[in-house]
């Protein structure tokens, strides 16, 4: 049964459109109409939230992710469980009930989840990206500063396959979900 629980709460979690609300909150448009139409952090804070609120967004889509995997942590849960709700706060993200399946990339909330599992090495590659961010105002740059490293980390540190697996895959769904919202928007112009 925790299991069960564990699968809806990621799910449901992930569908929390943080970015959305605060951007309309902040600006009384739909963020899927603006910018490069895209549900995440960068977008909202280049298109009128600010860097400030971005910064909020980025932090609140990596809790999403931190939050789902350690329920399944917390209830003590084998490591595939740990993947399952990482995946499925991730798909959330991306294809959120609440917005009608038409949500974001997921970076930072696959960022959060991969964090779960190497919380020190998430942390130390977060501030080297959160610093990066701060500084140039590039979130990409930022999230790819904490991404990037964490699976050589995981490899380094001996960690277990499923973190190492989770932390490559993580931000290969990201891109391909960039590549689908590209794909999904030349079929509809």
């Amino acid at each position: 049964m925790p299991e069960a629980v564990t699968l809806i709460l990621a799910y449901l979690l992930g569908s929390v459109p943080v970015s959305w609300l605060v951007f309309r909150w902040r600006t009384g448009q739909d963020l899927r109409k603006v910018g490069d139409g895209n549900v995440g952090a960068a977008n909202a804070a280049r298109m009128g939230a600010g860097h400030f609120f971005g910064a909020v967004i980025i932090v609140t889509d990596i809790g999403k992710g931190l939050l789902a995997v350690s329920i399944a942590r917390w209830w003590g849960l084998e490591l595939g469980w740990w993947m399952a709700a990482g995946g499925l706060v991730m798909v959330g993200h991306m294809w959120p009930l609440f917005l009608r399946f038409n949500g974001g990339r997921a970076a930072a909330t696959g960022l959060g989840a991969a964090g779960a599992f190497l919380p020190w090495q998430f942390g130390v590659t977060f501030v080297v990206g959160g610093l990066t961010y701060l500084v140039t105002r590039i979130a990409e740059l930022g999230i790819l500063l904490v991404a990037a490293p964490l699976p050589f980390l995981a490899i380094a540190f001996g960690e277990p396959i499923e973190a190492i697996v989770f932390c490559f895959a993580a931000p290969i769904a990201a891109g391909l979900k960039t590549v689908w919202d590209k794909w999904r928007e030349a079929g509809t112009s």
